[in-house]
């Protein structure tokens, strides 16, 4: 329920948005993916997942309830109804696995967008929910933000001095890709930075304190707006 009201926060339709449960909804989708695990064999798993014989039978039949509702709104809607999946690069194997079953069970195949992951402000890498140093949890405060961003790895000099003269690396800076992948939209403003950095006239302390305004002002209408979404969230169950 807390990921659906922070879903909801960030404003999608209710008009246009269904959120469902896959146990709530099996009766629906159990049918779908017996379909599809029909067309599937242990094989074709075991060369996607990296399954073995000691793999327990939930994880090997698991894949056909993740594939599952990339047909459920054909289901829903009595028609044949195209689906398109926004997903980071890691979700690709459930969606070939679909893809390969589509036409065996008359569906459309699903069309899948690949997101990239929101980078940590670790030294490279994904942010991972487990490494709370290094990731922005949409329940922190603005002094944890900014203990966190001024916490973070950054591509400038080893000092001050080094940093004026030889200039910063934005490709390597976890502040630099928090502008580039959320908090920055205009290019011309970017390129700004990046030449800036390079050539030492922009420190870490700068961006480190525009990013920590911003993800702040983010953070505490975002808080506010789901708090006011909890209360909305049985609007955009399907309670099929």
């Amino acid at each position: 329920m807390y990921n659906n009201s922070n879903l909801i926060a960030v404003g999608f339709n209710p008009k246009k948005t269904y959120i469902f449960s896959d146990l709530n909804n099996s009766d629906t989708l159990y049918p779908i993916a017996v379909k599809i695990a029909k067309h599937s064999t242990f094989s074709t798993v075991k060369g996607i997942f990296g399954f073995n014989h000691e793999t327990n039978p939930g994880m090997i039949f698991f894949p056909a309830m993740q594939a599952a509702p990339c047909f459920l709104p054909s289901e829903l809607y009595g028609k044949e109804t195209v689906c398109l999946i926004p997903a980071a690069i890691d979700q690709d194997p459930y969606w070939r696995l679909t893809r390969d079953v589509a036409n065996k069970i008359g569906h459309y195949k699903p069309v899948q967008i690949h997101c990239k992951f929101l980078p940590g402000l670790g030294k490279g890498g994904k942010m991972s929910s487990s490494d709370s140093g290094t990731a922005i949890y949409t329940t922190d405060s603005p002094d944890r933000v900014k203990k966190k961003v001024w916490n973070s790895f950054t591509g400038g000099g080893g000092s001050l001095k080094e940093h004026r003269e030889k200039g910063g690396k934005p490709q390597i800076c976890s502040v630099y890709q928090y502008f580039l992948y959320l908090f920055e939209e205009s290019d011309e403003r970017l390129a700004e930075l990046i030449k800036s950095c390079k050539i030492g006239e922009t420190i870490c302390g700068d961006c480190k304190t525009v990013l920590t305004e911003r993800v702040t002002r983010f953070l505490l209408e975002h808080q506010k707006k789901r708090e006011k979404a909890k209360d909305a969230v049985e609007e955009f169950f399907i309670t099929r």
